[in-house]
């Protein structure tokens, strides 16, 4: 056989792999992967994806739960997949930047992954007990100055990143405080309502309706501005410059899918972002939707992995 005649052969056997990458994608049904139980926000988010991906493109799209290991059961699941654009993870802050500088030998790394979607920054109130003499992080440090490892902070477990943000204050201001750790946030807002700690970061879904029954007090939000939903509450960074780490949710797919289809799949969920319907429904999930373009998203995650790492490192976190 001929060089040429091999040559032809092999592209037209790679034709419709291209073909479907370019050209038809998707001519069959996706799936999403959510790393998380059902009836969160990690879910939430996965089937406000998936229906505009389906009403975009006209193929279902099944919203798949794959629990366990921190989230490295579904993103592992997903990062074996072809990289076709067909299987897609609900990719958290904690799967890709958290979860594997956990582990010493994470089942996943964020490289196992194309960054397809940036969908938003989760945003997280800092509270604390009501009858706490502060009314902003100026004040709760200065009662951790006075009264070393006297105060306690909670959070939904350890890892998270609520545990890391907390851990990070008290290194960069050389303080000290008992971490309580929770299984969730359900059962810690509870009790820092009823005083059995002083101070924590709460996901606003969890926050918000127990600052407006006053059960709990707001001193700050993440992030650099204030949040719509309590403009009066400053940002964290007004007292913590350069303090801008947020948890957030993404999209991703397995590495080494074709960049025709990952822009096809960012342009519908960027369309999405821009939806004032789409904003309402996330904003009241708890996020602040940010669209980015792929190759923002990706150097973006290289940024971010590196900055929680060392978060973990600081907090001495560990996971086996």
């Amino acid at each position: 056989m001929t060089l040429s005649r091999r040559t032809l052969l092999a592209a037209t056997a790679l034709a419709p792999g291209l073909a479907r990458a370019q050209g038809t994608f998707p001519s069959q049904p996706l799936k999403i992967v959510v790393p998380y139980p059902p009836g969160g926000l990690t879910d939430v988010l996965g089937r406000l994806s998936a229906e505009r991906l389906q009403a975009a493109f006209g193929q279902p799209v099944i919203v798949d739960n794959k629990p366990g290991a921190a989230t490295q059961l579904g993103a592992s699941y997903v990062a074996k997949q072809p990289a076709d654009g067909y299987t897609l993870l609900l990719a958290t802050v904690s799967t890709l930047c958290i979860t594997p500088a956990l582990y010493s030998k994470p089942l996943i790394t964020y490289p196992d992954f194309a960054p397809v979607a940036f969908m938003g920054n989760v945003i997280l109130f800092l509270v604390c007990r009501p009858d706490l003499e502060a009314r902003d992080p100026r004040d709760l440090v200065a009662l951790l100055r006075e009264k070393p490892g006297g105060y306690s902070y909670g959070s939904p477990g350890v890892g998270t990143a609520h545990h890391l943000l907390t851990e990070l204050i008290l290194s960069r201001e050389q303080l000290k405080a008992v971490h309580v750790p929770y299984l969730g946030s359900a059962k810690a807002v509870v009790d820092l309502a009823e005083g059995r700690f002083d101070f924590m970061f709460l996901d606003a879904t969890v926050a918000l309706p127990q600052i407006a029954a006053k059960k709990i007090k707001v001193l700050a939000v993440t992030g650099t501005t204030p949040d719509p939903t309590l403009p009066e509450v400053p940002p964290l960074v007004k007292f913590f410059p350069g303090l801008d780490l947020q948890p957030w949710m993404s999209i991703v797919a397995p590495a080494g899918t074709p960049m025709p289809v990952v822009t096809k799949l960012n342009d519908v969920l960027n369309k999405a972002l821009a939806d004032s319907d789409f904003i309402q429904r996330l904003r009241d999930s708890g996020m602040a939707p940010l669209p980015l373009t792929v190759a923002a998203f990706g150097d973006f995650i290289k940024r971010d992995a590196s900055r929680w790492a060392e978060l973990v490192k600081i907090s001495g976190a560990k996971a086996e």
